[in-house]
């Protein structure tokens, strides 16, 4: 499946954070609760998926699932970027080693994501969102059934688990509650 190696990385962020899971898991309201207090960089997915749509582009899951998974490594490596250069602590919705499992769910090649999981690095602990049926719903953008997020969400901790990332689970409760615990344990790394 090409994840061998995976821990053969460069020097971690230590200011670059990650909040990921699987689709609908509460990523992105977390985030929300967030943002007066922490710059948040939104999850490039959709951003991927709606310029596609606007502009009758192919890049879309449902189209041509590789060119949307290019197009999303692209993204996300330029939003790590600009992050790293704000020289300030950053909460991303959803990391660079996200983009395997997108690679690895359509069929395209994980090489270049697996790649880049090397050379970007984030803190070493990841914030992690287990799939939560009580909370999950689809939308225009996430149509997948409840099911498959769990099998996205395995996949997913296997990625940042083998990249050398270590698995901080987020616990199951409110937003605002959540958001209390993402806050507290990013306090607790220095500016």
């Amino acid at each position: 499946m090409g994840l061998d190696g995976l821990l053969m990385v460069q020097a971690v962020s230590p200011n670059l954070f990650v909040l990921t899971g699987a689709p609908g898991t509460g990523k992105s309201a977390v985030l929300d609760r967030l943002r007066r207090d922490l710059l948040c960089v939104d999850e490039p997915a959709r951003e991927v998926l709606a310029e596609q749509r606007a502009c009758g582009g192919r890049g879309t899951w449902d189209q041509d699932a590789p060119l949307f998974v290019s197009l999303l490594l692209r993204r996300s490596i330029e939003k790590y970027e600009a992050a790293k250069r704000s020289g300030t602590k950053v909460l991303f919705d959803r990391g660079i080693p996200d983009c395997v499992v997108y690679a690895l769910r359509a069929g395209a090649d994980p090489e270049p994501s697996l790649d880049a999981t090397k050379d970007f690095r984030y803190a070493h602990e990841v914030l992690f969102l287990e799939p939560w049926s009580d909370i999950y719903t689809t939308d225009g953008e996430r149509i997948v059934p409840f099911e498959d997020t769990e099998a996205f969400s395995e996949l997913l901790r296997d990625v940042y688990t083998r990249s050398g990332y270590a698995i901080v689970e987020v616990p199951r409760l409110g937003i605002d509650d959540r958001a209390t615990f993402v806050r507290e344990f990013l306090s607790s790394y220095p500016k």
